[in-house]
Parts: structure tokens; sequence; C-alpha cells
């Protein structure tokens, strides 16, 4: 158990749209209200300025995070000291702001208020939107085939191939066992698993405004699906889900936040995903890592960099902080570690390394993280 003061962070440069800090890097010295820890997990640095962020998007050296005010983006060349290169400003509804931001490094999709932003990053100091959409505003927005298409969380196909008039162009979950859910992820180039209760795997390389279904789980009972990952661009023999639920205790199979993982080696004859194990976050005390009572149970997680055919993963947990767990060999899970701050809701995790962890939360903004253990 680790217990410190606060910190701060230096910040240089603003202009009416965005804002230049290139050397405005984060200089904290202490995490702020303190925190429980795991031994093999090292407080490194915290950056407030994201203090009611959901989520963000890592592409090469820059790391791109929303907030209910704006878009910001930072150098994270040097994962340790992270750089504010701009800010745009970009107002959303508190809490809610665009919690899974998809990038290609050039064009950003943010939703607000109901329409779609497509929003050109090539210039990392001064980014600028192109366009919006109208109607196009969902819960999670993914690019697909480079960002040349976009499948939302609603359904909904969107022609970005001229990012300056995007267009809506069709409905991913037209005739298919799930019409929409909470997120799309494109695991490699126009392939996409969506994160609906049946999971479906689709084809959208052909004809990206109608994809095909390769495969789908049978219905996970009544859970709700948050996310999914399929490491190494599907070539892992595991599929990872996670799930999410509101119930103030995350102690229930079936129903509440979960992690999980699938075998994902048989698809192509069994057409489908089968259920392997999963992991199920109870209540407990903060010396623990955990809480009596949370008001969320499980959100965003992200791979070690090593992970292969199994490894480490760090999910984000809200009250519960952050947990890492490992996958083993034959897809079974154990809990390795845990961060959890005071008074934080940590939303979304992201390795920048073999060794540091940036997690954004809803509260605190990003604490960054050292991993010292075996991947």
């Amino acid at each position: 158990m680790r217990a410190k003061g606060l910190g701060r962070l230096t910040a240089a440069g603003c202009a009416l749209v965005a804002f230049v800090a290139s050397s405005a890097n984060a200089t904290i010295d202490e995490p702020g209200p303190g925190y429980f820890a795991s031994d093999n997990i090292e407080f490194v640095a915290h950056v407030p300025l994201n203090n009611d962020s959901a989520g963000g998007a890592l592409v090469g050296d820059y790391f791109y995070v929303t907030s209910s005010r704006g878009l910001l983006i930072y150098d994270v060349s040097e994962p340790k000291s992270p750089a504010m290169v701009s800010f745009l400003p970009l107002p959303q509804d508190p809490y809610f702001a665009e919690e899974d931001p998809d990038t290609n490094g050039s064009i950003l999709l943010v939703g607000a208020f109901g329409d779609l932003n497509v929003i050109d990053v090539e210039d990392k100091s001064n980014p600028q939107i192109l366009a919006t959409l109208a109607g196009a505003d969902a819960h999670t927005t993914t690019c697909v085939l480079d960002c040349k298409w976009v499948y939302n969380s609603d359904g909904q196909i969107i022609d970005l191939r001229k990012p300056a008039d995007p267009k809506i162009a069709g409905d991913w979950g037209k005739g298919l066992p799930a019409q929409g859910g909470h997120d799309v992820t494109e695991v490699a180039p126009g392939l996409v698993m969506t994160s609906s209760n049946p999971i479906q795997y689709l084809d959208a390389r052909d004809n990206p405004a109608k994809p095909t279904l390769l495969a789908a789980t049978k219905r996970l009972d009544g859970r709700y699906i948050h996310g999914n990952l399929w490491p190494r661009k599907t070539k892992d023999r595991f599929l990872l889900v996670g799930g999410e639920s509101g119930t103030g205790t995350c102690d229930s199979k079936g129903e509440d936040g979960t992690f999980m993982t699938f075998d994902a080696t048989k698809w192509r004859t069994s057409h489908t995903f089968t259920m392997i194990d999963e992991y199920v976050m109870g209540s407990g005390l903060p010396t623990d890592g955990k809480m009596p009572a949370v008001l969320y149970c499980g959100h965003w997680f992200d791979t070690h960099p090593s992970f292969r055919n199994g490894g480490v993963v760090a999910m984000a947990w809200y009250e519960h902080g952050t947990h890492l767990f490992d996958v083993s060999s034959k897809g079974k899970i154990e809990e390795i570690g845990y961060f959890l701050p005071a008074a934080g809701s940590t939303s979304a995790e992201y390795w920048l390394n073999d060794q540091i962890l940036y997690t954004v939360d809803y509260n605190r903004g990003i604490d960054i993280l050292r991993f010292t253990g075996k991947a």
C-alpha cells in the first residue's frame, strides 16, 4: 500500500482553436489522493488535465484523449513523461464523452450531441473538424479499412472515402442475430467483431457497405457485451471479451461485468466461438484492490505487447481500479495484480510498451503506471 499527496502538471502555449504545449510534460512526483497497489505495479506519474475522460486511442507516438471539453493530443514518445501537443475544443455530454475514439493517425472520429465529427489530425499541433454528419453519433464509432469506412455501435455504416463528405451507406446489423451492440472492433483489415449478444464476426473486405457473417457465438445468457480484442490480427488462439454492468456489486456470473476468454481456433468449421473461462470481480476491501460496492462493473481492456496465445491483460473496472490478469496457454484466467486509486473510476487501459501502462479515469485523468512483473 502506498499513499501520497497531490501532484502537478506544467503546460505552455494556447491559441483560439488549439493550443500547443510541447514542453508540457507530466512532472508529477506524487499520485494525487493516494492508492493501493500490488507489488508488481509502481506509480510513475499523474496527468490531471483529462479528469473527466473515458478513453483514448494510441497510434504510434501519439495518444488521443477525449473529455467533455474537447480532444487532447499527447506526444508519448517518452511514455513516462507525455507532452501535450494540442487541444481542440469539442464539447460533449459530461461524463459521457466519446469513450473509444478511433483513428488511423490522420482521421479521428468523435460523436457529440447526435452528430459524428470527422477530425483531421494529420497535423498533431492543429487538429481541425473536416465534417459533421448529422444523426450518425452512436455510443462508439470504429474505423474500418484504414478509416475509409466507419461502423458504429448502432449498426450504421458510413462511407468515409471522402472524409469531408461522409455519407450513411448501410446497416451492418440488417438481417443478423444482433442488430447493434456496445462496440465494433476491426480485428484485422476489413474483419470486424461486434461487441453484441451474440458476438458476431463480419467480413467487410469485398463489400464494406454490406458485410457478410462469418461466425457468431451462441447467445450469452443475459449479459451485456462491452468490448472485445482478437490479438495479433486474428492469429491468436483466443478471442478476449469484456462485459459491463451497473448493479452496485460485481459478484454474479452471467449478468455483471466479467472478463472472458473464447476459443478462436475452430470458427472456420464450427462457425462459432466457445467460451473457455471467465473472471468475476467480487466485492472486497481496498487493501485487496477491490471495493465493497461500485457504480459499474467492467470496462475497456488491453493486451500486453508480448501477448501471444496467452499472456497479460490489463482491464479497467471503474471503482475497482485497474486489474491485471494472466491468460494461460489454455485460456484460463488468473488475477495477478491491481492498482486502485482513491476516489477513482477507471475507464480504460493502454500499454505503451512492455512496462508502461496508461489508465484513463473518469475522475482523475491519466495515471501512468509501471508493470514490474513478468509477462
